[in-house]
């Protein structure tokens, strides 16, 4: 007990050891003239009792009856740092008065040897004094007095021994020991230490009481305790002392009466058997550890049962479905109509790498897939098949499929898988093909009729056109005067009339391939002014005033006449839609494209019109109101797709629209045949 840098004293109370001290003692004063009778041949014996205190290896200080530190040692100094500083005093110490050791200091100035008990001492925790870097430490003291010459005590001596290692040990140990008792008896494992030949429970945990229905176990023989156990149980515990090997039990179903109320049920547990050994390496017991795993065996269960339902729904189905393994591609089902489309059970043992040679799969122009390529493979390595079609080579025949996949994760229970399921699409490719020859032949009529109508036009609009020079030539002719108006009227119906025949024309021949494109250098400005001043009329009587935005030539290399055309639907749509407004033309040329845009402020086209004005005989409004057969974009867009380029529309209902024709310059692929686009 004393103040010191970063030492003092804390601890338990021990029962106190006392004794009578040396001012009180009689055989200890009767000795005092003995000793001094022993000392007598010592010159100097104040140096002598100096030096057995200086260099004693037991920590001692002297306090005085105001419990202050008159003197210490070597010893002392070394073990708690420092000396206590004057302002402490025992009889002040917060922790001596706490524990209660005053009392024993008191009796020590009284003339008492006293032992103090072990006590934890941290000079931390005292108020009246102030010491920086204080350490914990064990100490135990033995505190006697120090008589003077006439039986006076005025001064004690404490010696003091350091315990901290071995009570830190102590307390280390005791702390592991009830961890560990802790850890068994709060473990979400059923745990039991089971002793001799006749298997006694030695330890058993609270969890395995309470699935032992509460039963009373340690103490008691295993058959005692348990007399319900199953036989091969008892055998496997005899099993592990008879070899000293563990055992593991996996899913062991354990039928006894768990309740002890006579109500036996079985239940499932995974169990690991460790032998215990002696001293002598015997082995003499066993420690088991069970984890119960009913509720995931049953659970199992039922997703097999749930698996089996589920297998019987997908044979009753009539749509092919196979199930692959993610990653490898191995089927692991199929159903009762893939079984039958295949004419026989589709293997699901065999290896994905296997199928290729097992499995005869084409591709619609007849080139046999290799097993990497079979859909199950590349639905397994994540690809997302949409309706991939292919002919499937079986002993019933031959079958058009169409295939999509999905890949099912891990859920309630079950593995991850890919599913695919299958259209037997066979019939629908005969219709097709039978649409596409009725289709092909329907082209083929609207040529041969647009190639039949374009002759009698062509001499029609030939006769009609020298009639209008006629009435040019002399307009205040009576003929003309007669006549001249319907002549204008009719010319203009038969030169719309040409442009309908044209335009099926145009379609049938990019249905049947037979549009081609002849290129050359082409300035897109020069055509676009060319088109504008043509339909100069057209645009007066819409009442309609179109302007082409200056500005550089721009030369590509296009089809003139084809261009032409584009560019013609486009002013020619502009005038019947934007009547009565202004329409304006831009031609500009911008990082390897030309590009034309085409304005009018007519009547707009809503959203969903925009993606279908640019197919064959669609129209963004009613015939009714609007003439033509809804071919002029479907032409336009075809060309311009032939050419490389792309065309779009912007527009907002009642807001007009702007359509944008996107060319590059010069072509870095050569031109598709139309038919291509178009199909």
């Amino acid at each position: 007990m004393a103040t010191h840098k970063g030492r003092g004293s804390r601890g338990g109370k021990q029962r106190k050891q006392t004794h009578r001290g040396a001012g009180v003692d009689d055989s200890v004063r009767s000795s005092e003239p003995a000793l001094r009778e022993q000392l007598s041949f010592v010159t100097d014996p104040l140096a002598l009792l100096e030096g057995l205190f200086l260099h004693s290896p037991v920590p001692y200080a002297i306090f005085d009856v105001e419990g202050h530190c008159r003197l210490s040692n070597p010893a002392y100094r070394a073990m708690f740092g420092s000396v206590p500083p004057p302002e402490y005093s025992l009889f002040r110490d917060e922790l001596v008065a706490k524990l209660g050791l005053d009392v024993l200091l008191r009796r020590a100035f009284a003339g008492e040897t006293v032992q103090t008990p072990v006590i934890w001492y941290d000079v931390k925790e005292l108020r009246h004094i102030e010491v920086k870097d204080a350490h914990r430490i064990a100490i135990a003291c033995t505190c006697f007095p120090l008589s003077a010459t006439g039986g006076e005590v005025r001064h004690i001596a404490l010696a003091y021994k350091d315990v901290t290692a071995e009570l830190a040990a102590r307390e280390a140990e005791q702390l592991e020991r009830s961890r560990l008792y802790q850890l068994l008896t709060q473990s979400p494992v059923a745990i039991n230490l089971l002793r001799g030949p006749e298997l006694r429970f030695e330890f058993a945990n609270p969890l395995l009481q309470k699935l032992m229905g509460g039963r009373a176990l340690v103490g008691r023989a295993l058959l005692e305790a348990i007399p319900d156990i199953s036989p091969e149980l008892v055998s496997l515990y005899l099993g592990v002392l008879e070899t000293g090997e563990p055992v593991a039990a996996h899913e062991y179903p354990l039928v006894i009466d768990y309740a002890g109320q006579g109500q036996v049920e079985t239940r499932y547990w995974n169990m690991l058997y460790e032998p215990l050994r002696d001293e002598r390496g015997r082995v003499d017991g066993l420690v088991t550890f069970a984890f119960e795993v009913t509720e995931q065996v049953l659970a199992r269960h039922a997703v097999e049962n749930q698996q089996r339902w589920l297998e019987a729904v997908l044979d009753s189905m009539p749509m092919p479905v196979v199930m692959a393994e993610p990653g490898t591609g191995n089927l692991v089902f199929s159903n009762a109509a893939a079984d039958r489309l295949h004419g026989q059970h589709i293997p699901t043992r065999v290896s994905a790498s296997e199928y290729g040679a097992l499995f005869h799969v084409t591709d619609l122009q007849g080139r046999r897939l290799s097993g990497d390529e079979l859909p199950s493979s590349r639905a397994a390595r994540g690809e997302k098949l949409e309706g991939m079609e292919a002919v499937w080579h079986t002993d019933a025949g031959e079958r058009v499929l169409s295939i999509s996949s999905e890949m099912l994760p891990a859920m309630h229970g079950h593995p991850a898988v890919t599913l695919l399921p299958f259209l037997d699409i066979t019939r629908l490719k005969t219709v097709e093909q039978r649409l596409q020859e009725a289709i092909r032949a329907r082209d083929e009529f609207l040529s041969v009729a647009s190639h039949e109508l374009k002759t009698p036009l062509t001499v029609l609009s030939l006769r009609l056109q020298a009639f209008a020079r006629a009435t040019l030539v002399d307009p205040e002719s009576p003929w003309a005067l007669r006549h001249g108006r319907e002549v204008q009227g009719m010319l203009r119906q038969v030169m719309r009339l040409a442009d309908l025949v044209n335009g099926l024309l145009d379609v049938s021949r990019i249905g049947t391939g037979r549009l081609r494109l002849e290129l050359e250098q082409v300035d897109l400005r020069a055509l676009v002014q060319e088109v504008v001043v043509r339909f100069q009329p057209e645009a007066e009587r819409a009442e309609c005033q179109v302007e082409l935005e200056g500005g550089p030539p721009a030369v590509g290399t296009w089809d003139r006449m084809r261009l032409e055309q584009v560019v013609t639907n486009l002013v020619s749509n502009a005038l019947k839609y934007g009547a009565g407004r202004p329409v304006r033309l831009r031609v500009e040329e911008d990082a390897g494209l030309a590009r034309l845009c085409v304005r009018d402020e007519g009547i707009g086209i809503s959203l969903d019109a925009q993606a279908r004005i640019f197919h064959k005989f669609e129209r963004a409004v009613s015939e009714r109101n609007y003439g033509g057969l809804g071919l002029g974009l479907y032409v336009a867009r075809t060309l311009v797709e032939a050419m490389r380029g792309v065309i779009r529309v912007d527009s907002h209902p009642g807001e007009g629209s702007t359509f944008t024709v996107e060319l590059p310059l010069v072509p870095e692929a050569p031109p598709v045949a139309a038919t291509d686009l178009a199909s």
